[in-house]
């Protein structure tokens, strides 16, 4: 009996902890996987990664803070899009090809740089 309620007490525990980095993720890093954002942020601010994708829909990337928003551009030119300033709207980037736009929500702190891909 008591091996059981040690269980269902370290269980409580394990659960609540793990609710609690899931919101911290979703806040911060618009991913419920608060295992790949966590892994994410240590690349980019302990390796020499310059970006890493944390998520594949809606995309999100963390990147080094330094230089970010240029690093984001050289990111889309790489892909084959121009950026549009023109059509900036406040943090949200735009950029364009012949066929397409991408809303690109950009945002930059002193540990890292976060980009969400909108439709």
């Amino acid at each position: 009996m008591k091996r059981l309620k040690k269980s269902g007490i370290m269980l409580v525990i394990i659960l609540v902890l793990s609710s609690v980095c899931i919101i911290i993720s979703m806040s911060k890093f618009n991913t419920p996987n608060f295992i790949k954002s966590g892994m994410g942020i240590a690349k980019i601010m302990l390796t020499d990664a310059e970006i890493v994708q944390i998520q594949q829909y809606p995309q999100v990337y963390l990147a080094k803070p330094d230089n970010a928003q240029q690093t984001l551009i050289n990111f889309m030119e790489q892909r084959g899009y121009k950026y549009l300033e023109d059509e900036r709207m406040a943090s949200t980037l735009v950029f364009g090809n012949e066929t397409s736009k991408n809303y690109i929500e950009f945002s930059v702190n002193g540990y890292y740089s976060k980009w969400v891909f909108r439709e």
